[in-house]
């Protein structure tokens, strides 16, 4: 429960018994680049305006917000530009009163939650070698109805875009020319506790 728990109190309205697993919805990835590559990607909202076009017609930018669960989680908050394909929250969510569209939770070190008004997607990233990684989406439906809306209208689609970045990235750090800066300390929040995680453990 050390891993999931802020995220079963975060989401105590959601439907989990409604769940359906849908294999026709499931798929494995394959990406070119290192494991932990595709979690940074995931964990910092920069290349959202400019790398997934469709979500940033839903979803609104300038809202972005990442929440820190310690030890071992994170949130991003998916706050939606209108009401359509968002959440219906109960009056005693923190959340009340805003377009929520989405809740992307990452649980270290792999693993990230990501629920929609239609259901939940959950995605394993799995290392297969230094620049080699599979990534594993499983489906659960509980409002079919709901499913084209809102920011999980086409996941296929956004996980092929960051696909196509993760790997440009993968070739970009390799160069003579790379050199990492400083964090953004709004929109990499999640970045640096996922690298916090990583150094611990690493040298523990």
């Amino acid at each position: 429960m050390t891993y999931f728990k802020d995220m079963m109190d975060r989401m105590s309205f959601f439907p989990m018994d409604k769940l359906v697993k849908r294999d026709d919805l499931s798929k494995d990835y394959f990406i070119n680049a290192n494991w932990a590559l595709y979690c940074e990607n995931y964990l910092e909202g920069f290349h959202i305006p400019f790398v997934h076009h469709g979500l940033s017609e839903v979803l609104d930018f300038s809202d972005y917000e990442t929440e820190l669960y310690y030890p071992y989680s994170s949130l991003q908050l998916g706050v939606a530009k209108s009401k359509e394909g968002t959440f219906d929250l109960p009056v005693d969510s923190p959340d009340y009163g805003r377009n929520i569209a989405a809740y992307y939770f990452w649980v270290f070190p792999n693993m990230m939650f990501n629920f929609y008004p239609w259901g939940l997607s959950i995605n394993i990233v799995y290392p297969l070698g230094v620049d080699k990684t599979k990534v594993s989406f499983i489906s659960y439906v509980y409002d079919e109805t709901l499913r084209s809306t809102g920011a999980g209208a086409d996941l296929d689609r956004v996980e092929q875009e960051d696909e196509a970045i993760v790997e440009n990235v993968q070739k970009g750090i390799r160069s003579r020319f790379y050199h990492n800066g400083r964090y953004s300390v709004t929109k990499e929040r999640g970045t640096h506790h996922f690298h916090s995680l990583l150094a611990k453990f690493i040298n523990s």
